[in-house]
């Protein structure tokens, strides 16, 4: 058993089911894709869900390690250019593999509690990000503040990938920067570093 097989089994399930949809997916669909037989998945997965449990958590590691990296890339700087850095790296990676996005963002929704909440801790990840920022505001913010943004995050994500729109994401931070930081920052703040962003990115292109 090489780990070939397997990076192919979970690239397989990645097509399988953005192109299918996760009711629809089918062993034997993933298999043919990655050229393995049904012998050497069930050796590798006890199922079809444990494989797709298996791609998420991959995905999911790479999703956050992006946008971590991008958070960490700017040292030293306010809370809000470090947020607006990972949040770019995560949406430049989602609008660059629109399949890995509908597979993370729109079918785990369909496959199960156990992806369900897997997909809850990742919100959960996410919010140590936006927390940074108590640091900077004098703000006493509600303690589920975080968790209420990421999760506003994670539903436009939803939307622009449902309705195939994945590679216009990027284009969408300058205003998510904007929702983000205003529970932080106020108003004036927020429009200032949604002009900021967008700004950045013009300089960028």
């Amino acid at each position: 058993m090489t780990e070939s097989q397997r990076t192919r089994i979970l690239q397989a399930m990645i097509e399988v089911v953005s192109e299918r949809g996760y009711p629809e997916t089918r062993v034997v669909d993933v298999i043919g894709v990655a050229g393995v037989s049904r012998k050497t998945f069930y050796e590798l997965f006890s199922s079809k869900e444990d494989c797709f449990l298996a791609t998420y958590d991959v995905l999911l590691g790479n999703l956050l390690g992006d946008t971590a990296r991008g958070f960490e890339s700017k040292p030293g700087s306010p809370w809000a250019e470090r947020v607006a850095a990972g949040l770019g790296e995560l949406l430049k990676h989602l609008a660059e593999h629109p399949d890995e996005a509908r597979f993370a963002i729109v079918e785990v929704l369909a496959a199960g509690p156990k992806a369900l909440a897997r997909r809850d801790a990742a919100l959960r990840q996410f919010t140590g990000f936006l927390d940074a920022g108590r640091a900077e505001t004098s703000v006493e913010l509600p303690g589920i503040t975080s968790l209420s943004l990421a999760g506003g995050v994670n539903e436009l994500l939803y939307s622009e990938i449902l309705h195939g729109a994945a590679t216009r994401l990027p284009s969408r931070l300058p205003d998510l920067m904007f929702w983000i930081t205003l529970p932080f920052l106020g108003p004036e703040g927020a429009a200032e570093e949604r002009e900021r962003t967008r700004l950045s990115m013009l300089e960028s292109q």
